[in-house]
């Protein structure tokens, strides 16, 4: 049989291979993992380390987070919408944000809690958060209790459940540090 022959009948057997589903259920198999793959790409995509703040004008930096807010009274009370970024951990979880209107005598007029997003982050990561204060218009002497429970992680086996607090000035956006607590001093 000469050369030319052997090979045109070779790929006719080839095609009838791929045709009847050796080769073509293969590919088929390969092209759904490629789109589940392209499809859940969105969910593993890391959220971007720097956030635009130049719309909060509220700002606070902790040892853990730095903390920036903006808020809007409404018909239904007080709207806090802002971002948190890690500064310390390798690795975050489990946040809940809850906060607190306080009146000058420090008794809660109002409250409310989020679960940022996202939930889980890496150091330098950002999470959002928004909640409503309902029934509430700050007035002067009020406070907002920002109060930050999370898991850490640095790096091993060991979890450091912790809270972090901060109060600031319901009307300004002031930190009002406790008497005596500076930032500078040690």
């Amino acid at each position: 049989m000469p050369q030319g022959c052997y090979n045109k009948t070779r790929i006719r057997q080839s095609r009838k291979g791929w045709e009847k589903g050796g080769m073509m259920s293969t590919f088929r198999k390969m092209l759904a993992v490629l789109a589940v793959l392209l499809v859940t790409g969105c969910g593993v995509h890391r959220y971007a380390h720097d956030a635009d703040v130049s719309g909060y004008p509220y700002r606070h930096a902790d040892f853990d987070y730095k903390y920036a807010w903006k808020t809007t009274t409404t018909d239904q009370g007080v709207a806090i919408d802002g971002v948190m970024k890690n500064v310390r951990y390798p690795y975050i979880d489990s946040i809940i944000l809850k906060v607190e209107v306080l009146d000058r005598d420090g008794n809660r007029r109002s409250g409310a809690s989020d679960f940022p997003h996202p939930q889980q982050t890496r150091e330098g990561d950002v999470s959002r958060f928004s909640l409503l204060l309902r029934d509430v218009r700050p007035a002067a002497g009020d406070s907002f209790r920002f109060t930050v429970h999370y898991t850490g992680n640095e790096g091993s086996d060991q979890k450091i459940n912790w809270i972090s607090i901060f109060t600031a000035d319901a009307l300004t956006g002031t930190i009002i540090r406790p008497p005596g607590k500076t930032p500078d001093r040690w």
